[in-house]
C-alpha cells in the first residue's frame, strides 16, 4: 500500500520540485512512497484525496503550522521542512525525515 506525505507552500512552484525529488529517493530506496507538492489553496483537497502519514510544511510558509497542527494534527503529523535541506532540494533527507514522523 503506497504512503503518501503531502507538502505545503504558497504557491506550490518550488515544492513540486521538491516532491519529485522526494520521489526519485524513494524509488531508488525501492520504497512504496509518493509524494506531491501542492499550494496551500488546495492542500485541502490533497490531504482528504491522499490521507497522508505526513504533511510537511515548507519553510517559508512556517506561519501555517499552527493552522495545520488544529486541523489535522489529530489525524496526520504536521511537520516543518528543514530549512537548509529545503534550499538545497535534499530530497533523500526530507523523505527520511517524513518516514521519521510517521505514525505507527
Amino acid at each position: 500500500m503506497t504512503k503518501h506525505i503531502v507538502l505545503v507552500d504558497a504557491a506550490g512552484m518550488s515544492i513540486s520540485m521538491l516532491a519529485n525529488k522526494m520521489n526519485d529517493a524513494a524509488e531508488k530506496d525501492g520504497l512504496d512512497v509518493s509524494t506531491v507538492g501542492v499550494a496551500d489553496m488546495v492542500a485541502r483537497d490533497q490531504i482528504a484525496k491522499d490521507q497522508p502519514i505526513v504533511i510537511m510544511i515548507a519553510p517559508q510558509v512556517k506561519y501555517m503550522h499552527a493552522r495545520y497542527e488544529e486541523e489535522y494534527g489529530a489525524d496526520y503529523p504536521v511537520v516543518d521542512i528543514n530549512m537548509m535541506d529545503y534550499g538545497m532540494m535534499k530530497g533523500e533527507a526530507i523523505l527520511q525525515a517524513a518516514l521519521a514522523s510517521e505514525r505507527n
